[in-house]
């Protein structure tokens, strides 16, 4: 994986022992008093440091390095470099506010890398309100350890689940739980971490307690409301997992109240105070945003192009009304989901032969054509066997083969037909014995009764020079590929032409086929697909909306392949092959691009490796267009474009690797050598 920014947790003071921030002191009442009478909890218990994670490790631990150091940490100690300046934000703009903790570990070195991103995204605040929709909407910041619905533990982090909202039953008090009622506020954890009445680097949930409880007036203990009486802010660790619906519904109604206030900010701001005839009469530009009117015509007087009133004309006349949309269904008949499509994911069938009844499946004899007049013009019946008979049922694939279709009764009981099984058995047995005396065949199958002929191991293998180089050429250029595609600059992706994931790059040499879906997920446990990019499961291009906001990068995808068996897996381990695209938000030049680079490298190694002569001049033409061999230096292209070419040149060499299959080419390049430009010969 490719180095990213992140926070690491560490104890609020040097000599103090580190208590995770999360951590609720349960049945230990010094740490109660401690966290709730002496306020040490929130930033007075824990601070954040900026890290590099360098890489992941087994058992949810990672890689990271700090300040020139590197160590091995839990995956928890660590937060995302996002959600961390928002953390960061909220103890600048809180300081000094009632109600809050205070951060005396808030530093200059930590507001200037909070001020340095705020001058990279061109922005004087950063909105938490996009991370939650994208990546904490459905996963709960939580406690240490915690219980899901299906009886899976987790600690700190836990995807939320998308079951249907049941009716919440009559519950009772009984020992630490009360009755509730509903979920009707929210906190996001960097929120709740300075919050007085929160404290806790955890998800935190107004809840509305049930009548005996809801008459007691809250606002006076350390988590109450005072808005709303009878409520309570309490953890998501003290919320039960079967109300995972009222989180997710919670935080649905946090994120699109934060939307209507950012939006009512934006519409002030947009609105002029002074008037577009006093700003004209002050010599200040007026400027409008042309719009289409209901005639065709700009709100500037501007008529549309006249090819683009031909265009809609051609299309469909003004007296013709547009057809009605068709109707597609969304479940099969029997209310079950529609079966997708093998190549095509967007299609879903209903397809239920048993429905259809012996009567039904009988029309097909009906209609099959058993005379040559009943066949299209240009086709006809495969002769022998010959034309069906109005008794066939040879075309239905929904039964056991009879024992008269195993044979082939036209060849072996026709009149030279013994003579012809004898003839064909004398060749066999010719042919196997002149093998067995030049020793190169081998009879096999005398114990198992499965007789074959094999060919002997000959004691000199043939010359494996070329096929080696090309293995070795091809597998540096997936490895090229996969370093790319681990850090692709977003703006590579935005208007760009066509982008493929070159799935067959993550595979071993012993699968040797293209997937037919292409699945991508966040790799953030709980987090969502961004809604501004995605990556078609039927071929693998990448489409990327709208330049992505700072929260949301980098993204780190997890790819994983299906073929019409299930998913792709390693051969003999039955692990799934999975795959990682990480979208970057660094601009690159084109000469700097990381496609640029690894293309002078795979060029030096194309013109040093011993490759065969048919072979390198096959490869030439496709080399030179992402190198120029006469400069000696690498084109510059867009990213679809560079991986479309080095990707057919891995599958031509991976073809090459398998056997002596390329002609020797006396009037190519050469087997050494930078191959220089060929002169036209008449």
């Amino acid at each position: 994986m490719a180095p990213e920014l992140g926070w690491v947790w560490h104890p609020a003071e040097r000599n103090q022992g580190f208590r995770h921030p999360a951590d609720m002191p349960f049945q230990n009442v010094s740490l109660a008093k401690s966290a709730f009478l002496e306020g040490f909890r929130g930033p007075r218990l824990a601070r954040i440091s900026k890290v590099d994670i360098l890489e992941d490790r087994p058992g949810n631990r990672c890689l990271i390095a700090e300040r020139g150091e590197t160590r091995e940490v839990c995956r928890s100690m660590t937060i995302h470099f996002g959600e961390g300046l928002l953390l960061l934000q909220e103890l600048e703009q809180m300081r000094g506010q009632p109600g809050h903790l205070e951060a005396s570990w808030f530093n200059d070195e930590l507001k200037g890398i909070l001020n340095k991103a705020l001058g990279k995204w061109n922005t004087r605040r950063l909105s938490g309100t996009g991370y939650v929709d994208s990546m904490l909407l459905r996963s709960a910041v939580t406690g240490q350890k915690v219980t899901d619905i299906d009886g899976n533990e987790h600690s700190y982090r836990r995807h939320i689940k998308e079951h249907e909202r049941l009716d919440l039953v009559k519950g009772e008090n009984e020992g630490s739980f009360f009755r509730m009622k509903d979920i009707i506020g929210y906190i996001p954890p960097w929120e709740a971490f300075h919050d007085a009445r929160c404290g806790f680097y955890q998800d935190f949930y107004l809840v509305r307690w049930e009548h005996s409880s809801s008459q007691v007036d809250c606002a006076a203990t350390e988590n109450g409301s005072a808005e709303e009486p009878g409520a309570s802010w309490e953890p998501d660790e003290c919320v039960p997992a079967c109300l995972d619906a009222l989180r997710l519904a919670a935080k649905t109604n946090w994120v699109k109240a934060c939307r209507a206030r950012e939006a009512q900010v934006k519409a002030v701001r947009r609105t002029p105070t002074v008037s577009p005839i006093g700003m004209a009469a002050l010599g200040m530009a007026v400027r409008r945003t042309p719009t289409m009117s209901p005639l065709g015509m700009s709100s500037r007087g501007t008529p549309p192009p006249a090819a683009a009133a031909v265009r809609i004309k051609r299309e469909r006349p003004l007296d013709v009304p547009a057809p009605p949309p068709a109707k597609l269904a969304r479940k099969r008949r029997d209310d079950l989901p529609l079966e997708r499509d093998v190549v095509h994911s967007s299609i879903g069938h209903d397809f239920a032969p048993e429905a259809l009844g012996e009567f039904a499946l009988s029309q097909i004899r009906i209609g099959w054509p058993t005379k040559a007049e009943e066949y299209p013009p240009g086709f006809s019946t495969a002769s022998p066997p010959g034309f069906c008979l109005t008794t066939c049922d040879c075309m239905e694939d929904n039964r056991i083969q009879k024992p008269g279709e195993t044979v082939k009764d036209w060849l072996e009981k026709a009149p030279e037909g013994a003579a012809r099984a004898a003839a064909a058995e004398a060749a066999v047995a010719m042919f196997a014995q002149h093998g067995q005396l030049l020793n190169f065949l081998m009879r096999r199958g005398s114990v198992s009764k499965q007789h074959f002929l094999q060919p002997a191991q000959q004691g000199r293998l043939p010359e494996q020079t070329g096929e080696t180089a090309a293995a070795h050429l091809a597998a540096s250029i997936n490895r090229a590929m996969k370093a790319v595609l681990g850090e692709v600059p977003v703006g590579a992706l935005i208007g760009a032409e066509t982008v493929r994931v070159p799935s067959r790059t993550f595979f071993p040499e012993s699968i040797d086929y293209e997937p037919l879906r292409v699945i991508a997920s966040p790799r953030m446990l709980g987090a969502r697909m961004p809604d501004w990019i995605r990556i078609n499961p039927d071929d693998g291009q990448i489409a990327v909306s709208r330049q992505p906001s700072a929260f949301e990068l980098p993204l780190r995808l997890r790819l994983e392949f299906d073929a019409a068996e299930g998913p792709v897996a390693a051969e003999g381990r039955g692990i799934a092959i999975c795959a990682d695209l990480v979208v970057v938000s660094r601009a690159a030049a084109p000469a700097g691009a990381p496609w640029t680079l690894a293309t002078a490298e795979l060029a030096q190694l194309y013109s040093e490796c011993a490759l065969e002569r048919g072979v390198r001049a096959g490869l030439h033409d496709h080399f030179d267009k992402i190198y120029d061999f006469n400069m000696r230096s690498p084109r510059l292209m867009p990213l679809g474009k560079w991986l479309e070419v080095v990707y057919r040149i891995s599958r031509l060499l991976a073809v090459a690797a398998s056997g002596s299959l390329a002609l020797d080419h006396p009037n190519g390049p050469g087997a050494g050598g930078m191959p220089g430009p060929q002169t036209p010969t008449q």
